[in-house]
């Protein structure tokens, strides 16, 4: 950033205080562990901020007020007053709170007085205390306990004087100085893959079974019942049996001609 930005960045933060004092409240006596022990105006302040005027509460009884200064910026209630006694994040939430609680543009001098110290009570702690008349600062103090209502909306104007605590400006966020951080490189998002859809199964055709005949009843298989057995086909009679032995005879005999014949015939007579 160039110096021309950078003063323009800060200048844009930076609003004019200007402190008029209590408009509403009483004197309070108080005794601080930075050696202060006096009276104070508590109660309801009187401010203008860049010319526009707010009520406000101080939250650092710690510093002197200046009646005027430009060097002030609105940061949440967690970010002030300044070290050691800046609001943790349950003191910020007690104040807002006894805010919502007690809090009224035209409330009473002593009630007003009273809210201001209870605040002063949580910011300093053990390094505050009221001496003598306390407006009912811990009456307030003690109804936090039961107090389950919204807090207020408040933001915080820290500068070279006091702080204070005011209701939060419609679209005024914080302006604190951001502490930088390092840069975190963005893990890539993996693509997913989209899945494929399987595809149906095949419906296969069932193998036609073969339906079984009638199964035959247990016991002995039948026998059918003896009967004339059938002639046989094409078996000659007795006269053409011979006549077709003594051809068989006759071929032979011219075969094997004359030294042959004659015990071949022999033995056809004897057979014979």
């Amino acid at each position: 950033m160039t110096a021309l930005g950078l003063a323009a960045t800060i200048s844009a933060q930076a609003h004019l205080v200007e402190d008029f004092g209590v408009r509403r409240g009483a004197p309070a006596h108080i005794s601080l562990s930075t050696g202060f022990n006096g009276f104070v105006g508590a109660g309801i302040k009187k401010i203008q901020v860049d010319g526009g005027q707010m009520d406000a509460f101080c939250i650092d009884p710690f510093t002197m007020a200046l009646r005027s200064s430009p060097g002030y910026k609105f940061v949440p209630l967690t970010k002030a007053p300044e070290a050691p006694f800046t609001l943790s994040a349950s003191e910020a939430t007690e104040i807002s709170d006894l805010w919502a609680m007690f809090y009224n543009p035209g409330m009473k001098e002593n009630k007003a007085a009273g809210l201001q110290l209870a605040i002063w009570e949580i910011v300093g702690g053990d390094d505050f205390s009221v001496i003598g008349k306390d407006y009912g600062a811990n009456l307030m103090l003690a109804a936090l306990r039961s107090y389950s209502g919204p807090g207020a909306g408040l933001i915080a104007l820290t500068g070279p004087g006091q702080d204070y605590v005011v209701l939060t400006p419609p679209g005024q966020g914080d302006e604190s100085t951001p502490t930088p951080r390092p840069h975190s490189t963005p893990t890539p998002t993996p693509h997913s893959t989209a899945t494929p859809t399987p595809s149906p199964p095949a419906h296969s055709t069932p193998t036609p079974t073969s339906t079984p005949g009638p199964t035959r009843p247990p016991g002995p298989t039948p026998t059918p019942p003896p009967g004339p057995t059938p002639p046989p086909h094409n078996v000659p009679d007795g006269g053409s049996t011979f006549c077709l032995f003594a051809f068989a005879i006759m071929a032979l005999l011219a075969i094997n001609k004359i030294g042959y014949f004659v015990p071949a015939f022999t033995r056809v007579q004897t057979r014979r």
